[in-house]
């Protein structure tokens, strides 16, 4: 199945936050327990989470990472990012990243720009409403001199956060016009007599009845979805025929 809501853009995206993230050192929960809650985040999910802990550190992201690593797998793709956990996100934004006085103008700007309510502002609110909110106050950035006498050119950290939001915005649109074709467009979606006939094909298969309630949980089994179980069945009887060959030969 081709995944529509990641341009290539992305992996421009994700290759730019490499460059330019600021190392954190190890992790407060060890670092194999944080390398097992990026494991659990989708490509988008984690450019995002990247984007905000460059400006407020890992230890200010421990609560997402916990929240990320209690799940069982990575969502789907093409998931609205870190919808099951939106409660954990709104209180990181509100409560923990918090600036500090010692900050200069510029450190608190950056800093701003960098919360989750500023990284993808439609994101943000699509999110909120998961949880019932439908409000919210924005921080406006603090003026500066150099701001009142004329435009300030934006530095390459500047440069690369505003790319960063404009490729997620982009994401996010391709995101919502894809949910909006499959609602439309039934015709993509298998009939009750071919779900009767996929049944025997991928039964007592794992991998493939994973797949399949993954699927279900988001829309009807497509025929996108039906080629791939079915792929997936046919590679489990492979395996299975193997072990049968390897017991049959020794």
């Amino acid at each position: 199945m081709k995944n529509y809501h990641i341009p290539i853009l992305l992996i421009i995206v994700m290759s730019i936050v490499s460059l330019f993230i600021i190392g954190c050192g190890t992790y407060e929960e060890g670092d194999d327990i944080a390398a097992n809650s990026f494991k659990k985040m989708t490509v988008q999910e984690k450019t995002m989470y990247d984007a905000v802990e460059k400006e407020w550190y890992q230890g200010k992201m421990e609560s997402i990472r916990s929240a990320v690593g209690k799940r069982d797998i990575a969502p789907r793709e093409n998931s609205v990012p870190f919808i099951d956990i939106a409660n954990v996100i709104k209180t990181n934004n509100d409560i923990t990243l918090q600036l500090e006085s010692g900050w200069n103008t510029d450190h608190k700007n950056r800093a701003i720009n960098c919360r989750w309510d500023r990284l993808d502002e439609d994101w943000y609110r699509k999110l909120l409403l998961t949880i019932g909110v439908k409000d919210y106050d924005l921080q406006e950035l603090i003026p500066t001199e150099e701001e009142v006498i004329e435009d300030k050119p934006l530095t390459q950290k500047e440069k690369d956060l505003e790319y960063i939001r404009n490729g997620l915005k982009e994401i996010n649109v391709l995101v919502d016009k894809r949910q909006e074709t499959i609602i439309k467009n039934l015709s993509i979606f298998i009939s009750i007599e071919e779900l009767d006939e996929l049944f025997y094909k991928i039964r007592g298969c794992n991998e493939a009845l994973e797949y399949y309630n993954k699927a279900l949980e988001q829309r009807l089994i497509s025929y996108e979805d039906q080629k791939i179980l079915i792929q997936l069945a046919t590679k489990c009887k492979a395996i299975q025929i193997g072990e049968k060959l390897t017991e049959w030969k020794n």
